[in-house]
């Protein structure tokens, strides 16, 4: 039974958008050098960047504190749509949002470290966007004045090098940076396949009668993390079910959760740092903030390695 819930006078949520820290692509956008006067004469709010769909709200109160970009959302209480997303938001099955600016200025100066790629010291704001998962931390979309993407170069120490050095290193960049793009291209494509494959297994189960409302969230979260088993769960279901069998089928989610936390944790437990940055980033940053020193080891030997193998300049 759907649940109409009491909705506020305005429907607005604060987010810190962007910072100047190190993102996941190793490079940095100083948010003091953001121009949003332009964006600010239309300043929609869309959905997953896609700028040719109905805006679902707007922003408003954008500044720059404390070396952090901020800005606040209305949501359109009349569009359907945007009231999901809102609660959404509020909920916190959401929580990440992603800008996409045009690049005016880059800078070699005052890198931090693990920094491969400029600083992009002046841009201008085209758009900000809710999104479902971002592409990085800090999630900032590059585009060029035609609408395509833009690309950074990496930061190359070649100017003492003679010509064929030079044209080498210059090489091997350009083979990383093309490995990367196509890296992320194929995690987004097998996230987005991932994420169609539970949705399809929950639904077909659900219109089968064996799952919950309530359940659905919590199968797919624990289906991102082991989908064979929780298909193999969902196909074991009756349709009807006693009182005594849904206390079974708890018990065995609850046991299903502690052998996949177990099983996680354990995989884990060899895991590098590039590891972690392909697959789980969000672990990585999370262990930078509550594992400090475990973290600063996984970077220190990533950082060795990746110099015995001349993939940092």
């Amino acid at each position: 039974m759907k649940v109409q819930r009491e909705l506020p006078e305005i429907l607005e949520i604060d987010f810190v958008i962007c910072d100047n820290t190190l993102n996941r692509k190793r490079w940095r956008l100083l948010v003091e050098g953001i121009d949003f006067e332009g964006f600010l004469k239309n300043p929609v709010c869309v959905v997953q960047h896609d700028t040719w769909s109905i805006p679902v709200g707007k922003w408003k109160n954008l500044r720059v504190e404390n070396s952090q970009f901020k800005g606040t959302v209305e949501f359109d209480k009349t569009d359907e749509q945007a009231v999901k997303l809102y609660w959404k938001y509020v909920d916190g099955y959401m929580n990440a949002v992603s800008l996409n600016i045009l690049p005016k200025e880059e800078s070699n100066a005052d890198l931090v470290a693990g920094q491969i790629y400029p600083t992009i010291s002046k841009s201008e704001l085209l758009e900000i966007s809710l999104v479902t998962v971002p592409g990085q931390k800090n999630a900032v979309k590059l585009s060029n004045v035609d609408g395509g993407d833009y690309t950074l170069s990496l930061i190359s120490k070649t100017k003492n090098m003679n010509p064929e050095d030079k044209e080498k290193k210059e090489n091997q960049s350009q083979q990383l940076q093309s490995q990367e793009q196509e890296i992320e291209r194929l995690k987004s494509e097998l996230a987005e396949q991932k994420k169609l494959n539970i949705d399809n297994l929950i639904e077909s189960h659900k219109n089968r009668g064996v799952v919950a409302d309530n359940e659905v969230e919590s199968l797919k979260k624990l289906a991102t993390n082991d989908y064979d088993t929780v298909k193999q769960m969902l196909e074991g279901r009756e349709v009807k079910q006693n009182e005594n069998s849904s206390k079974e089928l708890s018990a065995q989610m609850a046991q299903f959760v502690k052998n996949n936390e177990q099983k996680a944790a354990d995989e884990r437990a060899n895991w590098t740092y590039l590891d972690f940055y392909k697959k789980d980033p969000e672990a990585l940053s999370l262990m930078q903030k509550n594992e400090p020193e475990k973290y600063a080891k996984l970077e220190k030997d990533f950082a060795e390695q990746a110099k015995k193998e001349n993939l940092v300049y």
